[in-house]
């Protein structure tokens, strides 16, 4: 559980597909779309739903596939969560929709994420440099 918005985003920020979204905002998203709310969603996490909720986060944000987080709920099984999404007012006309591969925002996602192995690879360099005394 998370103590307030800064540290659940900052969990959020760890997950693979938004490394490197600053979140200035708490609609942030990266490059599919996504916002936190959909991240949670692939979690199952029902209080960090809450707490973006609560906090005004986009509850409709169309992300990857064009899948809103009450999509991506339903998807991965989380029906408590759902419900939650519904009560809070989320389109329900978006349940049944089909997901949409963009092969664009996926090339993005790709090169974004390709961007961040390349610095982690030139920082273990440079980190082994310095300890092996080269």
């Amino acid at each position: 559980m998370y103590a307030n918005l800064k540290d659940l985003l900052q969990g959020v920020k760890s997950a693979p597909d938004f490394s490197g979204v600053n979140f200035t905002t708490i609609n942030d998203t990266n490059a599919f779309g996504d916002n936190a709310l959909h991240c949670v969603c692939v979690w199952g996490d029902l209080n960090a739903a809450k707490l973006l909720v609560g906090s005004g986060i986009n509850i409709d944000q169309k992300g990857e596939g064009g899948f809103t987080p009450l999509n991506v709920a339903l998807e991965f099984g989380y029906t408590e969560l759902a419900n939650y999404l519904i009560s809070s007012g989320a389109d329900t006309s978006v349940i049944g929709a089909e997901f949409k591969y963009d092969p664009a925002k996926d090339r993005r996602h790709m090169a974004d994420l390709n961007s961040k192995i390349d610095e982690l690879k030139s920082k273990i360099k440079s980190d082994c440099k310095g300890t092996d005394g080269a």
